[in-house]
Order: structure tokens, then sequence, then C-alpha cells
């Protein structure tokens, strides 16, 4: 074989999937050395992904309780975790666009995690507008709706899309599974020129409605039926959309271990150039099965030390903030008038979906797992009123497990247990009483699975509410 004809072949066969850089050769030994670079896209895949797009039905999309406006010249960005609707929001506006009238040519979307896109670098992206106005025909007077999911995996990206945004010619919608990604690269390219949305594996409600269970207001918190099921199988085995209609328990462990590897290795693994697998695994196994409780970096170093495995404090605090920016869990403040005390405490960990735990733990919590699903509601609320700032209370009286401040001011205190005996009374109702009286507010809550009561002491009124009607609030 001649050196020339092996490097012809070689970029024959390479065409579309990968560039190549050196070929060297000793023609007495015929030792080849080739290297490369990453993969690149060729025109044809371009072509072939925006032509498939503009010709393809847009999916019926279940209609989610975040309040996205899709009047707002802004780019839209729309954060949340792996599997956990981003993508079906996007295809909800767009069905959405289409029946205010406008034209289905005028909406394009791309999603960046398709295989043959691997590779795509900033130059390609203006091949693929481009493209989408060769093959497509927009309504000349109606605005370009352009759809992207997961684009941060294209480095560059921000700008493009600012000069995009800047043309006045497209109203931009995007995806990202990474809030810090997202949030650092956005605030560097596109401030003042986006709004961000963070969504959520669903609520009870969007759970209760997939699932097309009829509630009424009395049956919101009654025993009666089979009601009382779907409450704990939400509160045990969480709300991804897509696990949330799957009935084998089996299976839904299957479809959990696969995002979770997704996350794991696409999200973290490959985003942060993680080298030590083995020791990110098991501080993320740490972390999770450590929810609704506080996490010390000390106790996880001490105990990995214990186990053989060498890893500092500073990459096991690395690897909780890589966690935390792929929306795997979230860490709750303890509250304190000091910002400085507050941002210097121990975190709670909550987990995003508690089906999850399902991986790791055979037992179950219930207390906790309540806990974690008020956590998680608590920041959708958030969602919709951004005011709004969550912690967790630790003084000498004892624990509050929820404190919502707005705007600096405490508003609300909540405490959460599965079920209120008379035993556990004094230790839940005590610490609201001398917060209440602490933060000069005259009523609290006790979150429960299903028990209800009001209770007034020290001129204070503790209602008592199940898990259920709270949510309805």
């Amino acid at each position: 074989m001649y050196p020339h004809a092996l490097h012809s072949d070689t970029e024959k066969w390479l065409f579309g999937k990968v560039i190549l850089i050196n070929v060297s050769y000793k023609e007495q030994n015929l030792n080849i050395n080739v290297s490369y670079k990453k993969h690149v896209v060729d025109i044809r895949s371009l072509r072939e992904v925006v032509a498939e797009s503009l010709s393809a039905s847009i999916p019926d999309a279940f209609d989610r309780d975040i309040d996205v406006n899709i009047k707002l010249n802004k780019v839209i960005v729309i954060a949340g975790m792996r599997r956990c609707g981003k993508t079906y929001e996007l295809y909800n506006i767009m069905n959405k666009l289409m029946q205010m009238g406008v034209s289905r040519d005028n909406l394009l979307y791309i999603n960046f995690e398709d295989e043959r896109l691997r590779g795509l670098n900033i130059k390609q992206l203006n091949d693929i507008i481009h493209l989408y106005h060769e093959l497509a025909n927009p309504s000349k007077n109606q605005i370009i709706y352009l759809f992207f999911d997961e684009l941060q995996n294209i480095d560059g990206w921000p700008q493009w899309v600012r000069r995009l945004y800047d043309s006045n010619l497209y109203r931009l919608f995007i995806t990202g599974s990474s809030s810090k990604l997202l949030s650092y690269e956005i605030a560097t390219a596109l401030a003042g020129r986006n709004v961000t949305y963070n969504i959520y594996p669903y609520s009870l409600k969007e759970f209760l409605n997939a699932k097309n269970v009829k509630t009424s207001k009395k049956e919101k918190y009654s025993s009666i039926g089979n009601f009382n099921k779907y409450i704990s199988e939400y509160i045990k085995l969480g709300g991804f959309p897509e696990v949330s209609m799957i009935l084998s328990i089996n299976d839904k462990i299957r479809v959990l271990s696969s995002y979770y590897d997704a996350i794991v290795y696409r999200d973290v693994i490959d985003r942060y150039k993680v080298r030590n697998v083995n020791a990110l695994s098991m501080t993320f196994r740490y972390a999770i099965t450590t929810y609704a409780k506080e996490f010390s970096s000390t106790k996880t170093y001490n105990y990995f030390k214990s186990t053989g495995i060498d890893i500092s404090k500073k990459t096991i605090n690395s690897f909780i903030k890589y966690g935390e920016s792929v929306f795997l869990y979230y860490l709750l403040y303890k509250f304190s008038k000091s910002f400085k005390k507050s941002y210097q405490s121990r975190k709670k960990i909550y987990i995003t979906d508690p089906g999850l735990l399902m991986l790791y733990e055979k037992g179950e919590d219930s207390g906790r797992l309540l806990e974690n699903a008020v956590c998680i509601e608590l920041l959708r609320r958030k969602e919709k009123d951004p005011l709004l700032d969550i912690y967790y209370l630790k003084e000498d009286y004892g624990e509050v497990d929820f404190v919502i401040t707005k705007q600096g001011t405490v508003r609300d205190l909540i405490q959460v247990t599965y079920e209120l005996s008379e035993s556990d009374k004094k230790r839940e109702i005590e610490p609201l009483i001398y917060a209440c009286e602490e933060f000069n507010i005259n009523s609290a809550k006790i979150i429960t699975f299903d028990g209800e009561d009001t209770i007034k002491t020290d001129n204070k009124t503790i209602q008592i509410l199940p898990f259920a009607e709270w949510q309805y609030l």
C-alpha cells in the first residue's frame, strides 16, 4: 500500500465523521500512526436534521404548571435535570404558537444531542440557519421561532444566540441540563437579553392529571378509595414524566438507572472531565442517601478515608457542586440574619426526584421522603414567585424544616412529619411557637401525610394539613 493511497482511502472513509490530522509511516515496517481531532458534521447530515425537523409533526404535550411567557421578547431558557420534561415543554410552546396562528414553517426545533450533530462547531451553527431558510417557506410577516434543545453542549453558543436575537428576526427558546454552564455563559454573553425558567419533575397535581386521576376538594385529602395509593407512589417514586406512566416497579428502576447513568456520565464526567469516576460515584451516592439531612464534607471525607477511598475534602466539595449544577439535588441553606453565617453553614440536601433513591436504598423513610417532596414543591413555588427564598432553621430551641421568606421577611414556617402522634407534638410544635415569636408571625403549618387539625396555643395558630391538600393551596 502506498502512502498516498492510504491517505486517500482514509480521508474518504472519514468524510463527515472525523478530521484526519496526520498520517505517518515507515516504509520498511509499515508502522502507521494516525491521529484525529473530534468528530465533525458534514452539510449532508445538517440538511437531513433540518429537513426532518421541518417535516415532523409536533407531538401533543402535557400542559405543565409552568408559566412561560411566550410573548416576551427575550431569549427564553428552560433549565432542569435530564428527562424532567424540558423537551415536551418546547413542544407545548410550539403547539400553542400554532394555535395562535403562527405558521408551522416558522418553527424550527433542533435537538443538539442528536448523534448526527456530534462534533458540531460554532461555524456550523450558521449552516443550520442557512439550511432552514433554504428548505422552509416561512411566512414573511411573522417572527421565526427557534427551539434549541441542549444547546449548551456547543462551545461559543451564547455569542451566536445573541447575534440571532439582536437581528430581531428570531425568537429563541433554549433548554439546558446544567445550571452552572447556563448561568455562567448567559451572564457573560446574554445579560439582560434572557429569562430563565426552571422546570422540575411532575408536581403531585401534574402526576395525578397525567394518570387521569380525577380529584375533588374532598378527595384531595381523603383516605377513601385508592387516592392515598397514588400519593404514596408519588412521594416514594417521584415524578419523572416517563417513569410516572410505567406500571412495573422493575421497569421503573431500569429506566431510572438509565437516567442516572446519563446524568453522571454525560452531564458530569464528560462535561467536567472527571478522572476519578469511582470517587465521584461514591460522593453522589453518599449525598443522595443523606437527603433531608445536613451534609458535611468532613464527615464524608472521614467515611471515605475509613473505606480506603483516596479523595480530598476539596474534591468532595467540587463533586457536590457538580451534582447540584446538573439538578441532581438542591442544597438548602440554614436561615440566619447574617448572610455570611448562612452561606458558611452546613447545607441540607434534597433530591430533585426521590425515584433515584430506589437505586441505592432498599428500605424507605416515609418522613424524610415527605419532607423531600415538600421541599421540591416549595422550589416550584419559588419559580412562580422569584422573590421567595427557602431555608431551614436550627436554633437552641429546636429545628424548623422550612422557613419561607420574601424580600428578607419571614412569611411562613413549615414542619413536616409523616404522622403527628401525641408523643411527637411537643417536638414538632414547640420550635414553631418559638420561631413565630422570634419572627413576629401568628401562624405556622405542619404538613403530614393525611392528618388534619388546627391547634391554637400561646396566641399562635398551628394548621395541620395533609400533603395533598397543601399541594392544592
